[in-house]
């Protein structure tokens, strides 16, 4: 009987030894370090915006991108935001229900704020919220550029494999102002398009990125 005992607890240390060879970070408690750089990819999902004239389609497309984050507390991060897609746009009208192709643009996201890490051992669930710009370039000279003020808020959680590497897997809503109504105009072969009014345009996207900390 208690050879039997014996056997299982020298059956428990092996294994129990074996783990920890196998998988120390399983075991390890991991320094909060104060910079983060994370490039990220994913997929943004967009909604359309209501004009004079129809509605503008912006397609669902891939992004990508990168964030900074700088610790000031052990639960709180500094986060510097940059967000890209390239999609198409097209004019769905209102009575025809056609949509016509207008032009490929880039939606560029320049943004800073806060993030809060919840927990702090080796999975980490965070939230996140950032304000700045968002700069939409259409890839066609009649149409103009423009800037406008947005905010993204989402959250996640992110999984450490060491001191210095993880990963972080983040949903997200990004949130252009825009203006309630708007129409297409041309004039002497310039395009451009007017809005009034305050509303916004809703995008939200999925993404995940390695995380170097330091």
């Amino acid at each position: 009987m208690i050879k039997s005992i014996f056997q299982k607890v020298k059956i428990f240390v092996i294994a129990y030894i074996l783990i920890i060879a196998i998988y120390p970070s399983a075991f390890a408690q991991f320094k909060r370090q104060q910079f983060e750089i994370t490039p990220f990819a994913g997929y943004l999902f967009t909604s359309n915006l209501q004009t004079l004239d129809g509605e503008l389609k912006i397609d669902n497309s891939f992004d990508y991108g990168a964030a900074l984050d700088i610790r000031i507390s052990d639960d709180l991060l500094i986060e510097l935001l940059y967000n890209r897609m390239d999609t198409e746009v097209g004019l769905r009208k209102e009575y025809y229900n056609t949509t016509d192709y207008l032009f490929d643009m880039s939606i560029e996201y320049f943004q800073g704020g806060v993030q809060v890490e919840t927990e702090t051992g080796q999975f980490r669930p965070f939230a996140a919220f950032t304000i700045g710009a968002t700069y939409f370039n259409p890839k066609d000279y009649n149409y103009e550029s423009d800037w406008k003020f947005s905010f993204t808020a989402g959250g996640g959680i992110k999984y450490y494999f060491s001191d210095n590497l993880g990963v972080r897997a983040q949903w997200r809503f990004l949130v252009p102002i825009y203006f309630s109504s708007a129409s297409i105009f041309c004039s002497n072969g310039y395009c451009g398009i007017f809005v009034t009014d305050g509303t916004y345009l809703l995008q939200y996207d999925l993404t995940a990125g390695l995380v170097f900390s330091f």
